[in-house]
């Protein structure tokens, strides 16, 4: 009998861990919830699952392209930050134009293509142009983001062939319907798994992202696969296909939003700025690239995905009628002897 107590205690106690456990995940009720579309226990914690399928609104005016909002004595943003229109998704995009700002910026594998002499253009429009879609409207080409036959020499299926239908379509990928080999991922959005059916059916647009809710950072995310890619590890996987390694990489949400006591801060984003490190902004259903800040109106500076300009948005505020709730951060290894000399030259303070 003396052998029975202790395990019948410990029963006990793992069926009140898990009651407290289920508890937990009940109350994780964020505002962002048409978003959070499923939520579960890992590691003693609630797992958030959040879908990003946003695409440009309807009559949404672009910026001037390359236009700056101002830009008080207490800001910072970091220099040669491309800015491209949606392709094929807006954390593919938002991913492509962080990979850019690397290759302007001392990586010089990130972007190898025939395109503007094998550097990474600062704006896609205007070297790939854009194709039609009835749903999607205009969808801006980039090959870094979505590869496509016909753009930047290319002559075999890539990601647009193998992936995409339409904006929102869940059906089948064609590559699956028609029955050919699905290529090797070698964009942003291949990587991210973006577009991607055999991603527990991601429609065209959207990408997979997981968070905890009490805002720890969640490093490099794989407990999900094969079900699922997050949006996280497979920005990472792209850096490291480009033969670049990654320090770290985690996405967090955000302190002051949804009772978020525990996250990511505005003092942290300014601290990646100054380390050189763009970071993708996570607003409810979208995802954006922060590459700036000012201290004097706590905002911080923005590339959309609709435009080839800039914008700016209040720091844990919202955009466009969309909540700030989580960033996605990624923070390449440098090379040494090469930080001092990238953070001086890829900062512009004034």
């Amino acid at each position: 009998m003396s052998g029975r107590a202790p395990l019948a205690r410990s029963i006990i106690c793992r069926a009140i861990i898990a009651a407290l456990m289920m508890l937990a995940l009940a109350a994780s009720v964020h505002a962002q919830g048409k978003y959070v579309v499923g939520r579960t226990i890992y590691r003693g914690k609630v797992l958030e699952r959040i879908v990003v399928p946003g695409k440009p609104p309807t009559g949404w005016v672009p910026r001037g392209q390359y236009a700056f909002p101002h830009r008080s004595l207490a800001s910072t943003v970091l220099a040669n930050m491309p800015a491209f229109t949606w392709c094929y998704g807006c954390s593919a995009t938002s991913a492509a134009m962080i990979a850019g700002y690397y290759d302007n910026n001392g990586f010089p594998n990130m972007y190898t293509g025939p395109t503007n002499g094998g550097v990474c253009p600062m704006n896609n429009e205007t070297f790939w142009g854009h194709t039609t879609y009835p749903l999607a409207n205009d969808v801006g080409e980039c090959p870094i983001s979505a590869t496509h036959i016909g753009y930047d020499g290319r002559i075999t299926n890539g990601s647009v062939e193998d992936y995409w239908v339409d904006y929102g379509n869940t059906g089948p990928d064609p590559y699956i319907v028609n029955g050919w080999t699905e290529h090797s991922p070698e964009s942003t959005g291949d990587f991210m798994g973006t577009n991607q059916s055999k991603y527990a059916d991601q429609g065209d647009g959207g990408t997979w992202f997981f968070a905890y809710s009490d805002g720890t950072p969640l490093v490099d995310y794989t407990g999900a696969e094969p079900t699922y890619r997050d949006g996280c590890h497979g920005f990472r996987l792209y850096i490291e296909s480009r033969g670049y390694p990654v320090f770290t990489n985690y996405t967090r949400r955000v302190n002051g939003v949804s009772g978020v006591t525990n996250g990511y801060t505005f003092a942290d984003f300014q601290a990646d700025i100054q380390k050189g490190s763009p970071v993708l902004i996570q607003v409810e259903g979208h995802t954006m690239v922060g590459f700036g800040y000012d201290t004097a109106t706590n905002t911080i500076n923005i590339k959309n995905t609709w435009d080839n300009g800039s914008d700016t948005m209040t720091w844990a505020g919202s955009y466009s009628g969309m909540q700030h709730y989580a960033v996605t951060v990624l923070e390449m290894d440098r090379p040494p002897g090469r930080a001092h000399h990238r953070r001086r030259h890829a900062l512009a303070c004034r």
